[in-house]
């Protein structure tokens, strides 16, 4: 999360930055408006948490494929509207599972359509316990993948998880994980380069700052 936030402020003009990562140990994650006394209330102790920069609900990343978008705000998609952004990134999703031929479809709003959500929500939102619009999901309407999103002036980020259980046990996820870029590109048209070490697209000493933010109870416990 440290690092989505470093990319996001120190990012190059004109740069994109792409990234999937795991978690050394079983951890949660929030939207920067949650309160902290809900999470409590809800999750284990054991379960590490921490607040993110993005909106949304409560993220499990316990068997999840998390993955964050940053655009510098120089290129155009940062500038687009966050509903229009987020299903545009859906539907990269969409295609990188038709590459395994997974079929899916984006939720649609349930105020638009008039129906009223499958499920009463008594404690904090939990991303993947209800879908949102233009979440993908099943045909049966089981959750793959949701999102996040901050707007800053240095640029967008993206926070984006996808449920590994909601995905056959013989997945490809290098193979999504190419399809899922290459789409990308595509419909952001940004072209697509590598770096072998990310750190040479920020600011070390900001990257420090981030950490000891992140890590720190005033960040987590602030709301």
């Amino acid at each position: 999360m440290a690092l989505d936030a470093a990319l996001l402020y120190t990012l190059p003009k004109g740069i994109a930055a792409f990234r999937h990562y795991g978690w050394s140990e079983p951890a949660i994650t929030f939207g920067y408006t949650q309160r902290i006394s809900e999470i409590n209330a809800t999750f284990s102790e054991e379960l590490r948490r921490c607040r993110r920069l993005t909106g949304g609900g409560i993220v499990d990343h316990r068997n999840d494929w998390t993955y964050a978008l940053a655009l510098q705000t120089d290129l155009p998609p940062a500038h687009r509207p966050a509903t229009e952004l987020y299903a545009t990134i859906h539907r990269c999703i969409q295609l990188a599972l038709e590459s395994q031929s997974i079929q899916s479809q984006l939720a649609p709003c349930p105020r638009a359509c008039g129906k009223l959500p499958a499920k009463e929500l008594t404690g904090p939102e939990q991303c993947f316990v209800q879908p949102t619009a233009n979440d993908v999901i099943h045909l049966d309407g089981t959750k793959i993948a949701g999102a996040a999103m901050k707007r800053c002036r240095e640029g967008l980020l993206v926070q984006g998880s996808i449920a590994r259980d909601a995905l056959p046990d013989d997945f490809d996820y290098q193979t999504f994980a190419e399809a899922f870029q290459q789409a990308l590109a595509n419909e952001l048209a940004i072209p697509i380069g590598t770096v072998a070490d990310l750190r040479t697209l920020f600011d070390s000493r900001r990257m420090q700052q981030e950490r000891e933010r992140f890590e720190s109870a005033t960040w987590i416990n602030q709301r």
